[in-house]
């Protein structure tokens, strides 16, 4: 039996051993564990009756001591229902100018890691008995624009534009670079597990149309890509598949590349389909396993009154699938009131007990 089989079967147990009864209380929610709450939404033969929630923001500070405290302010602050540890590690910038230059980027060293699985590890001391400590993890590609210095540039989206024209040329160029961050994003999963991770939030980019989408997607990005799913599926028990949008638009046929990806949950930018939102319970059978998501990150928990916002979720949670986590589509802005947000989060998770007979 596979390790992943194992891992769903043990999860599974601890689902049944601790299954809530219909008549449970909202209030009574209190007295559980976060980590036995969330565990509820695989249970794919019944209906999560508590409804997790998740949202994130990017701090100021990113690593040692400010870091880790500002993970567990956010945590106690707004109830959200785990610990999502930031990444922020960036890799040694290079300059690329050419096809030539993408055999600069080297794999990341053990030492340059320290600093961020110490921020897994101290959460996890802090945290795990309540929460599921979930970290980030960035694609291939994504740390490829790093090395490149896209994210710092004068003109971000132009100089994204000029390095993936890179690629397009030459794709067989790019692959050495794409293997080697491959390889040092697998390191940091196996470590960050041995830190006390409970599992990996999984950032894919790369699929939009808008970028890769398709053909070159599948046969040059994916490889490399996929291999970080796979790898947390191999070591840890709950993962989440989050498709980035990265500014771009995906079609049907996008979804479909990122079926055979392994996960517990998958949220994807679900906004952007096609110009024209997909349901959540579209989501949910697209994929067959439970959905996070429902909201877009700048909507009425950030424009609006919280009332707004409330009935906002209403109409999300009335027709969502019977496995999911309301959340946002990607981060939701820096400067959200953690009260605002603690608020919804308190409404949602008794909404199922609230507003269904």
């Amino acid at each position: 039996m596979k390790k992943n089989q194992i891992f769903r079967s043990i999860l599974l147990s601890a689902v049944a051993a601790t299954a809530f009864s219909a008549q449970v209380s909202a209030q009574s929610y209190d007295n559980y564990n976060k980590r036995e709450l969330l565990l509820q939404v695989l249970d794919q033969s019944r209906p999560n009756d508590y409804v997790p929630v998740f949202f994130n923001v990017h701090f100021p500070d990113k690593f040692g001591y400010k870091a880790v405290k500002s993970h567990i302010d956010w945590f106690r602050a707004t109830h959200v229902d785990f610990v999502n540890v930031k990444y922020e590690f960036v890799p040694q910038q290079v300059e690329i100018k050419s096809a030539a230059d993408f055999k600069k980027i080297k794999e990341v060293t053990p030492q340059e890691w320290v600093e961020q699985i110490g921020v897994v590890r101290e959460l996890a001391r802090e945290l795990k008995d309540e929460a599921f400590i979930i970290p980030t993890v960035y694609s291939p590609l994504a740390l490829l624009n790093q090395a490149a210095g896209t994210w710092n540039a004068s003109d971000p989206k132009a100089a994204k534009k000029q390095l993936f024209d890179l690629i397009k040329k030459d794709p067989e160029a790019v692959k050495p670079a794409l293997e080697a961050l491959t390889k040092s994003l697998v390191y940091y999963i196996r470590e960050a597990r041995k830190a006390g991770a409970d599992g990996f939030y999984i950032s894919s980019q790369g699929g939009d149309i808008d970028s890769f989408g398709g053909k070159l997607f599948r046969d040059l990005i994916k490889p490399y890509d996929k291999q970080l799913a796979d790898a947390a599926n191999e070591v840890a028990p709950f993962n989440i598949l989050h498709v980035c949008e990265g500014g771009g638009h995906f079609s049907a046929d996008s979804f479909k590349d990122y079926l055979d990806y392994p996960g517990s949950v998958v949220n994807v930018p679900y906004h952007e389909f096609q110009g024209k939102s997909l349901t959540t319970q579209q989501v949910a059978k697209l994929f067959n396993r439970p959905v996070l998501g429902g909201l877009a990150r700048q909507g009425k928990l950030y424009t609006g009154t919280l009332e707004e916002a409330k009935a906002e979720v209403d109409e999300i949670l009335k027709n969502a699938p019977d496995n999911f986590i309301l959340g946002a589509d990607d981060s939701i802005p820096n400067d959200s009131d953690p009260e605002r947000v603690r608020a919804l989060v308190d409404y949602v998770h008794s909404w199922r007990q609230t507003h269904q007979n």
